[in-house]
């Protein structure tokens, strides 16, 4: 309890407020314990080597990185799609190109059979078939198949039927 300035009692005073020596310990004392809260390294009541949540940074970690490798294998399968696309363009880009190339050799074949006709009528002196020309033929045969005998024959058949195949050859 303190007490005021001008209370008049009959109190003894406290002499250690006055000793200079004991004020010089207790602030030596104040200095040391200050400089040892210096060198001691603070930390803060939530820091999370102070709550031992090793397990929850491991955790979050994985989990950055499995996120991290999905948005990169979209991306990678976006890309080969947008590849795949860019090659079937070009694909038909070239067909497109050769389509063009071959109706034009097509166009010039077709003008060509005129020049052929003329050269017939000019230069051969043929003549167009005209309807009237043309006959129809209807022909009724039986379908007919011809078995070949060979592979029953013996030895000597197979001989005298290379003899006969030479002789045939030979023209006699």
């Amino acid at each position: 309890m303190q007490v005021p300035a001008n209370y008049n009692s009959n109190l003894a005073y406290d002499l250690s407020r006055f000793d200079v020596a004991e004020q010089e310990k207790q602030n030596a004392h104040r200095r040391e314990k200050q400089e040892q809260a210096k060198q001691e390294i603070q930390m803060n009541s939530r820091s999370v080597s102070r709550s031992g949540s090793k397990l929850k940074i491991i955790l979050a970690g994985s989990v950055v990185f499995a996120a991290l490798c999905a948005v990169n294998i979209q991306l990678t399968a976006a890309d080969d799609w947008a590849r795949k696309v860019t090659e079937q363009q070009q694909a038909l880009t070239a067909a497109q190109e050769e389509h063009s190339l071959l109706q034009s050799k097509l166009d010039s074949k077709v003008a060509n059979t005129g020049y052929i006709e003329e050269y017939a009528t000019a230069a051969l002196g043929m003549a167009k078939v005209q309807n009237t020309q043309i006959q129809y033929l209807s022909v009724n045969t039986e379908s007919l198949i011809e078995v070949n005998a060979d592979g029953d024959g013996t030895i000597f058949d197979s001989i005298s039927g290379w003899f006969g195949d030479m002789m045939e050859y030979i023209g006699l």
